[in-house]
């Protein structure tokens, strides 16, 4: 009898080990902040009319990273050191899917129908359908790390990490048409449509800290100018007054007239801050070291709210609501 027990005690701890977690519902017709938290894994949302956190979810994977799905409900989650990827509806709290992959997932770009996979240390991006399945693979240079898309000129760009590189991949053929040297260590970058322009930013290699942001055409790849932010310009958005500009080694944010390439505005903002997004009329910061969202109003750009997140803020994403 006691040996019949314990048979059946190991059954249920596996099955209960092998059960996907459930979550706090986040409702579909809410607006939504989601930040990732690296040192705590874990990912907080916060209420973007009433900046209150709404729930908290503990990972037991090292997510980086978390991607919305075009249904306005799924999201995608996945790291640099996770051999798979999973979706979860964020309506209903509950896993909905999750297939295998190499480690080395640095970046994921959503289009309408499918998804582009960066994978570091393979040297790849996978194009690949909601379901995970690889419909093609695409060979880069050396250490891929972030994608963009250029749908103007029907391109993606790739921002290479190491040796200072760009890739241009033509959406047609799903070949690289052309690769032009950028600056070292090259993290992010954004298309701005309207000057045929992208701005890439980084840290700096070795000794050297990475002082301005590299402005490269859209057309031919080549460098067209150097715009001073530092320190260590590492993430971009825009509107149609502004490009910004997010320097994680000086805790400063700044924005830039796009065409004349002169400072708007300057503000020193969060304690070793690492991710930026651009919402309804507001700019949200990730401040790492204070476990904080900053919240910055886009027309007299100062600083109106701080809300508290989980430990270690690194990557954010907004969901608007969806009004039934």
């Amino acid at each position: 009898m006691q040996v019949r027990f314990f048979f059946l005690l190991i059954i249920v701890v596996l099955l209960a080990s092998c059960t996907p977690e459930t979550y706090t519902p986040i409702p579909r017709n809410k607006s939504v902040v989601g930040v990732v938290n690296i040192k705590e894994q874990s990912l907080s949302f916060v209420d973007y009319n009433t900046k209150k956190t709404m729930a908290t979810w503990k990972m037991k994977n090292p997510v980086t990273k978390a991607i919305l799905l075009p249904d306005g409900d799924t999201v995608m989650l996945f790291g640099q050191d996770m051999d798979e990827m999973m979706m979860y509806t964020l309506s209903t709290g509950k896993e909905k899917k999750r297939w295998r992959v190499n480690k080395g997932v640095t970046d994921v770009l959503v289009t309408k129908h499918e998804l582009l996979v960066v994978n570091e240390k393979d040297g790849t991006v996978s194009v690949m359908t909601f379901d995970g399945k690889v419909k093609e693979t695409i060979a880069t240079p050396p250490s891929p790390f972030s994608i963009v898309a250029d749908d103007k000129h029907r391109q993606w760009i790739v921002i290479h990490f190491k040796d200072g590189a760009i890739s241009f991949i033509d959406q047609a053929t799903k070949q690289v048409k052309r690769t032009v040297d950028t600056l070292d260590f090259a993290v992010s970058g954004l298309v701005v449509a309207e000057t045929d322009e992208l701005w890439v930013g980084g840290h700096g290699s070795g000794a050297y800290i990475q002082q301005e942001a590299y402005v490269h055409s859209l057309v031919d790849g080549r460098l067209l100018a150097r715009v001073k932010a530092e320190t260590m310009p590492i993430q971009f958005s825009q509107t149609s007054e502004a490009v910004y500009v997010l320097c994680h080694g000086s805790n400063m944010l700044y924005a830039f007239e796009p065409k004349t390439k002169h400072v708007i505005h300057s503000l020193n903002i969060g304690a070793n801050p690492f991710a930026m997004i651009k919402t309804k009329s507001e700019l949200i910061i990730a401040s790492y070291d204070s476990n904080e969202l900053v919240f910055v109003d886009e027309k007299t750009f100062k600083q109106t709210k701080t809300v508290s997140v989980g430990q270690g803020p690194f990557y954010i994403f907004f969901r608007d609501a969806k009004e039934e």
